[in-house]
């Protein structure tokens, strides 16, 4: 037996649910210790060895100590999981080969809600090229041009006739968007993406509070709106419905501008459970 040998004991009891093992750890005359292993007691204890494992013992030269563990605690707790919105905002972010302008590099699976199931049968460019894409639909420098976005403020036309009528909402219902609440367009809740024929850059999260830009409201007091139908663009099929602010209706005010944080601040508009 070298200096580094270890001589162990097969298991001798059972402490509470435990299997207990009580480990012989061999101190040669030099004082090189073997690994011990964890047992069932916090106490030491030396152990004389006797009959045949006394005479082999006593021909090395060693002495023996028996080391005991603590009882096995309860299992520690398990991690806690991320709250969901922080799961979504992960879902939503980066940037697709490397361009915001085409949207977040992750996004939601179908079923992580709320924007996962709006994402069903939504094509990101609609089979177009990055370079066709944006060549269609972008306008001036990648760092400071904009959306070419469609006429009539997307409203689709019917017979000639752009579709859209005055609407009231009514107290109660819910609504949502795409993006800040410095806009001034709305829709029905739960639309899918590519009715809406948005570009993909509305998808991106700017605010980890609202995962991909998303955002849910709730109608407080009645107010007029246009509402009606929207156009295809940006390689999306439209034919969703969409709500435009109109100070016609609601008059913001001198030097204001109305929009969803006006509708907010007051009382037009409440934040809704998503």
């Amino acid at each position: 037996m070298d200096r580094s040998t270890a001589v162990w004991i097969r298991p001798i009891r059972r402490c509470g649910t435990t299997q207990g093992n009580a480990v012989i750890t061999v101190r040669t005359s030099s004082g090189w210790p073997s690994a011990g292993r964890p047992l069932c007691r916090t106490r030491r204890a030396r152990v004389k060895p006797t009959g045949p494992l006394r005479i082999v013992f006593a021909a090395l030269g060693v002495t023996v100590t028996v080391a005991l563990a603590p009882t096995a605690s309860a299992a520690p707790a398990a991690p806690t999981a991320p709250p969901a919105h922080a799961a979504a905002a992960a879902a939503c972010t980066g940037e697709y080969h490397g361009d915001a302008r085409l949207g977040p590099k992750r996004l939601p699976k179908q079923w992580q809600a709320p924007v996962g199931p709006l994402l069903k049968n939504w094509n990101r460019t609609g089979g177009l090229s990055d370079a066709a894409y944006l060549k269609k639909y972008w306008e001036g420098p990648a760092d400071g041009g904009g959306w070419k976005y469609p006429p009539n403020d997307g409203f689709a036309e019917k017979n000639g006739t752009i579709d859209k009528e005055p609407t009231k909402l009514r107290k109660g219902q819910r609504l949502d968007r795409f993006g800040s609440e410095y806009g001034g367009f709305l829709a029905p809740a739960g639309d899918s993406y590519a009715k809406r024929a948005l570009p993909p850059q509305n998808l991106n999260t700017r605010d980890a509070t609202a995962p991909c830009d998303y955002r849910v409201y709730k109608v407080a007091k009645p107010f007029w709106v246009w509402q009606g139908s929207i156009a295809p663009w940006f390689e999306q099929p439209g034919g969703g419905q969409q709500i435009k602010l109109d100070a016609v209706f609601l008059d913001p005010g001198e030097g204001q501008r109305l929009n969803v944080k006006w509708l907010l601040d007051r009382g037009y508009l409440a934040p809704a459970a998503q």
